[in-house]
């Protein structure tokens, strides 16, 4: 059920005294399932929460209905929210140039002896969302404006995956995220931060997870991109570590195999203390 708000007038026009802050919803990796994010959404209407989305909004939808386009449409439209990129995004944008360039990453060319496409297809891409976004400046310039990473007043660092590479990309989150759209500005540069986005695991090793806490000056990490199979999200470290893949879309593997339950994926944040 929403979360139910309290009684009282006027202020910054959402009916909440000024003090008030919102409830916070975390929105995963949701991959193209629109469907499903919409019926998720609609249990929190957007004047109730403030909402953050962790990115990972594009492959795995259904096969050419530009469901991953669907998805970050609802994220750019939706009131008090805001999104950071993840791998999946950052993917799409590379083949986007690839496509518009002609020129492959060296690597795949000589490693995969193919192309990008080829890749992103082989992982549920979808030709349908290449076109949404290709024929959409204002959705592509919203992408591209993303930041990599979110440092919240009460010390939770969001970010899309589980690892510590973004240090390599700046000692702030102002820095990583000026460092990020540096990269997006550049010819190969969205390929280049792809590499900053696609780690896993890294904070199951607790003392790596400290050091990163104490780099961004941060008290918990919240992240998607690292799939686990709760009915919640998953929380470690004595609650420093809150993970929100929960296997949300129901296209990502054949027949919606291992897909999980909306609120794994979804769900409010609890406050800190």
């Amino acid at each position: 059920m929403a979360p139910s708000a309290p009684d009282a007038g006027g202020e910054q026009g959402l009916g909440y005294p000024a003090e008030v802050k919102l409830p916070l919803l975390i929105v995963g990796d949701v991959q193209g399932d629109d469907e499903r994010l919409r019926e998720a959404l609609a249990r929190y209407p957007d004047d109730a929460v403030d909402t953050i989305f962790l990115g990972d909004f594009f492959q795995g939808g259904p096969p050419g209905l530009a469901g991953g386009a669907a998805c970050a449409r609802i994220a750019r439209e939706r009131g008090n929210s805001r999104s950071i990129l993840g791998n999946h995004d950052l993917m799409l944008l590379c083949v986007l140039e690839e496509v518009r360039t002609g020129h492959t990453p060296d690597e795949v060319r000589e490693r995969l002896r193919g192309t990008l496409a080829m890749v992103w297809l082989w992982r549920r891409g979808d030709w349908a969302d290449l076109r949404e976004v290709a024929d959409d400046p204002e959705l592509e310039a919203w992408l591209r404006g993303l930041p990599v990473m979110i440092r919240l007043d009460d010390g939770t660092l969001i970010q899309h995956c589980d690892d510590d590479a973004y240090a390599r990309l700046g000692d702030d989150v102002e820095s990583v995220n000026a460092s990020a759209h540096g990269l997006l500005d550049q010819p190969g540069g969205a390929w280049r931060l792809f590499w900053h986005t696609v780690g896993r695991r890294a904070f199951d090793d607790g003392a790596r997870l400290e050091q990163h806490l104490r780099r961004f000056g941060a008290r918990r990490v919240v992240h998607g991109h690292t799939p686990h199979h709760g009915p919640r999200p998953q929380v470690t470290h004595d609650g420093r570590l809150w993970c929100f893949d929960g296997c949300f879309s129901r296209y990502w593997t054949e027949g919606g195999e291992g897909t999980g339950p909306i609120e794994a994926t979804v769900a409010l944040l609890p406050t800190l203390e």
